[in-house]
C-alpha cells in the first residue's frame, strides 16, 4: 500500500511541478513540440494493430528537435537545409494549385484572389531558395582599407582651409607693402640721428623788456 504523502510533501511536489512546467514552456523544443502536437490533434494517421488511433508521441518530437538544435550549434545545418528544400517544393505545389484554380474559374473576384495567393507563394518560394543558397554559399565579409590622401586641413574661425592653398596665398609682409602701397621698404643700414637745422643758433632776445 502506497504511503500517504504529507501536506508538506504535496506542497513541495506542487512547487516542483510548477517549476518544471515553466522550464518546459521556456524550452524551444518543448513548446514547439507542443504546438506541433496541438496542430495534429485531430489528424487521422490511421489505426494500429490494436485498432487504436495512431497518435504522435510527444517525447519523440522533443527528442528530434533537441538533436536538430544540437547539430545546428555544432555548425551542421543539414537538417535546416533539408527543411528549406522541402518547403520550396511545398510552396511550388501551392503555387501550381492556386494558378490552376485561377485558370479554371470565370469569376473575376476568385481569379484575383487565387492569382494573388499564387504570386505570394511564388515570391516566398524564391525567398526560400535564396536563403538556402546563402546557407550553402555564405558571403564573405570584405574589408577595404581606404587610404586617405586628402590634404591636411586647417580650421580658421570655423572655416576649413586647404593648407596647400594657404601656403600659396600667403604673401610676405614686405611684398604686401609693395603691392598695397606701391613703395618698397627702406632696407638700408640705420644711421645716427642728427639735427634737422644745425646752422640755426639759439634765438636771441627780441624786444624783451629789461628788468629794472
Amino acid at each position: 500500500m502506497a504511503k500517504k504523502k504529507t501536506a508538506a510533501e504535496k506542497k513541495d511536489r506542487a512547487h516542483k511541478l510548477n517549476k518544471y512546467t515553466a522550464l518546459m514552456m521556456m524550452s524551444s523544443p518543448d513548446i514547439n513540440g507542443d504546438i506541433i502536437k496541438a496542430l495534429h490533434q485531430n489528424t487521422n494517421f490511421g489505426e494500429n494493430d490494436l485498432g487504436e488511433d495512431i497518435k504522435m508521441d510527444f517525447k519523440t518530437i522533443i527528442d528530434c528537435m533537441e538533436r536538430a538544435s544540437k547539430k545546428v550549434k555544432n555548425g551542421d545545418l543539414s537538417n535546416l537545409e533539408e527543411m528549406l528544400t522541402c518547403q520550396t517544393y511545398a510552396l511550388q505545389n501551392f503555387f501550381m494549385t492556386m494558378a490552376s484554380k485561377a485558370i479554371g474559374t470565370t469569376n473575376a473576384d476568385h481569379i484575383e484572389l487565387l492569382s494573388r495567393l499564387a504570386l505570394k507563394a511564388q515570391n516566398q518560394c524564391r525567398t526560400t531558395i535564396a536563403t538556402l543558397s546563402e546557407m550553402k554559399n555564405p558571403k564573405r565579409a570584405t574589408f577595404v582599407k581606404q587610404l586617405n590622401q586628402a590634404n591636411q586641413m586647417q580650421v580658421n574661425n570655423g572655416t576649413e582651409v586647404d593648407s596647400e592653398n594657404l601656403k600659396k596665398n600667403s604673401i610676405p609682409a614686405t611684398e604686401q607693402l609693395e603691392h598695397q602701397h606701391g613703395e618698397r621698404l627702406d632696407t638700408r643700414e640705420m644711421q645716427e640721428a642728427i639735427g634737422a637745422h644745425q646752422v640755426l643758433e639759439t634765438v636771441g632776445e627780441v624786444d624783451r623788456s629789461k628788468d629794472d
